[in-house]
């Protein structure tokens, strides 16, 4: 700038004034003085400056000193217009996305936010685009629209301490009865509860906007409502596939010493359907239960080959139940009994008294699922967090609810009059649902909306071992609370996608009085994940990652509901200990 060319211009002309006269100082102390400063006349310094001959002889004359200060001179002139020679390599990345030669992804932009999530508060509530949010009952906040191009079916990865209950579940059970409080459809909800939190913080809000709330409590074993899934078998499709999540479920308890051969699995989930049909065929109704077919298949009539070889023809049991006796009938001996032991263990459940309860009768209508009535239906489904000990039973109830659904929605023309959500908290403590991959392909066009809410992707793939590729797939949103291991963070990461980044290598000569720089570049385009697995797995607490079909991912705050906090709290705690205690029913 000026001043930088200002100050140049003064120290050259100082330097041009003063090196001439000390150069001429120096060559006379030299010649004519040879160090005897002591015999210096006064008048040495003022003769020297008035002579004018000093500043002639420093260019016309070749002296040691007149060369130093030449080279003073010079050296100054050199550094002040060209700059102290200096090499500063600088790898700087700056994203790339638009030039595209190694991937496209970004984050989406203010404009694409604003256009896919703020336009309507009818769908998942999703969080806010500001920090420091608390949730509180309409909230201007992040929505994933339900009437979009999207699918409503979600799934939640979060690990313990990311917020999925206060931060996520309940703000949605809290909005669905508020968003359809001006319609006319009233949706159910039915959601998996494990401590029983959920029912405590939610329970009386649903009952306040005039839900009829049951609970199936399996911590407790003592309160609220019963189902038995045996009375809602229909044809041999549902009998299978409750047989088939009964074992499946119990595999993933660890109730087999066998599980880790698909073999006994199978020969178990056979005999199990079998001894159901057979009691659906022959009992009276108030005897088509799970305990009694635990009785059945302790009985002579099964242990001993002799009469279980005519057990069926005697009783002209038919379809797929003779077909599936008739298998086991095959095995050898040895296997036989392998087969009786194995699902003795995993039928011990129904010798206990609570489960004869809950399992015994039904005191719930759930054919009206999803269908118009009077008042909407919630259903918590309150199951222990620390043990999968009741898992095979939950899998049975919840396998018996969706084919009640699917065949609620074929007798109103393949649509549900009212639409019903699903927030499957804890997906791992309900152990692998039938044809849950089957049934996520068609249960938009039912208006079955789920929300399958997973600690991890690993603990999916480890209950959907050979489906979880294809459960994703289903799910149009992929929403990250918090990772804590390796394999949800890569696959987290490769979702995301590859971005364009562009590093450039810089040198600069710098000019420290001119204020000028010269400089040289040199730029390379690279291939980068937009954000690495690392990157993934250190995402703060305050924040989600939402990756969706067809859209740009983003980085959002989660809104926490404070429940603790009087003026946020939305309706008073419920306690399970003042619902009714189940009737024993079992056997009546």
């Amino acid at each position: 700038g000026k001043a930088n060319i200002i100050i140049f211009i003064i120290i050259l002309i100082v330097l041009l004034f003063f090196v001439p006269v000390i150069s001429s100082l120096l060559t006379d102390l030299i010649e004519v003085y040879k160090f005897r400063l002591a015999g210096m006349p006064d008048n040495f310094m003022a003769a020297t400056l008035k002579d004018s001959g000093t500043y002639i002889k420093f260019f016309t004359r070749v002296t040691p000193p007149n060369i130093l200060g030449w080279a003073a001179i010079g050296l100054y002139l050199i550094f002040s217009l060209t700059g102290r020679s200096k090499l500063r390599q600088g790898r700087i990345y700056a994203r790339r996305y638009d030039y595209g030669s190694h991937g496209t992804s970004r984050f989406q932009n203010k404009r694409e936010i604003k256009n896919n999530y703020f336009k309507t508060k009818l769908g998942w509530f999703l969080g806010s685009d500001k920090p420091g949010l608390d949730y509180h009952l309409g909230m201007d906040g992040m929505y994933h629209p339900l009437e979009g191009s999207l699918n409503m079916q979600t799934a939640i990865f979060g690990s313990p301490g990311s917020l999925k209950t206060t931060g996520f579940v309940l703000p949605n059970i809290f909005h669905i009865p508020f968003m359809y409080k001006d319609r006319n459809e009233k949706p159910d909800i039915i959601i998996t509860d494990p401590k029983s939190e959920l029912y405590s913080l939610s329970a009386n809000y649903l009952i306040k906007n005039g839900y009829d709330v049951h609970v199936l409590d399996f911590i407790n074993l003592k309160y609220g409502d019963s189902l038995n899934p045996i009375e809602f078998i229909k044809n041999d499709k549902e009998l299978i596939e409750i047989a088939e999540g009964f074992i499946s479920s119990s595999a993933d308890a660890g109730g087999s010493s066998f599980k880790s051969d698909p073999f006994w699995e199978q020969s178990e989930g056979q005999l199990l359907g079998a001894l159901i049909g057979y009691i659906l065929q022959i009992y009276p109704a108030y005897q088509q239960t799970f305990s009694e077919v635990l009785k059945l298949l302790t009985s002579q009539n099964v242990r001993n080959i002799e009469k279980a070889e005519g057990l069926f023809e005697e009783f002209d049991i038919k379809g797929a139940a003779a077909q599936l006796w008739q298998n086991y009938l095959l095995a050898e001996d040895k296997v036989r009994a392998n087969i009786l032991i194995g699902l003795a263990t995993k039928l011990k459940l129904f010798s206990i008294e609570g489960i004869k309860n809950i399992t015994g009768s039904t005191t719930m209508d759930i054919q009206k699922l999803g269908a118009k009535k009077q008042k909407p239906i919630a259903i918590y489904i309150i199951m222990p967090d620390k043990d999968q000990t009741f898992s095979p039973v939950i899998n049975s109830i919840i396998t018996t609810i969706l084919n009640q659904l699917y065949k609620s929605a074929n007798n109103s023309g393949g649509t549900l009059a009212n639409p019903v959500y699903l927030i499957l908290e804890e997906m791992a403590n309900i152990g692998k649902i039938p044809g849950i991959e089957v049934m996520l392909g068609t249960m938009r066009s039912r208006k079955i909306y789920p929300m399958l809410v997973w600690q991890s992707l690993a603990q999916m793939k480890n209950r959907y071992k050979d489906s979880w590729e294809d459960i994703l797939s289903m799910c149009d949103s992929h929403l990250y609370l918090g990772i804590n291991d390796d394999f949800t963070a890569r696959y987290c990461s490769s979702s995301l996608g590859d971005t364009t980044i562009k590093v450039q290598a810089t040198s600069k000569n710098s000019n420290s009085l001119l204020g000028e720089e010269m400089s040289s570049e040199s730029q390379s385009y690279y291939r980068r994940s937009l954000l690495f697995a690392d990157e993934c797995r250190r995402l703060p607490s305050s924040n989600l990652i939402l990756s969706q079909r067809s859209l740009f991912p983003l980085i959002l705050y989660k809104v926490q509901y404070k429940y603790w906090q009087e003026d946020k709290k939305i309706c008073n705690k419920a306690n399970l200990n003042r619902l009714p205690v189940i009737k024993n029913t079992y056997n009546t």
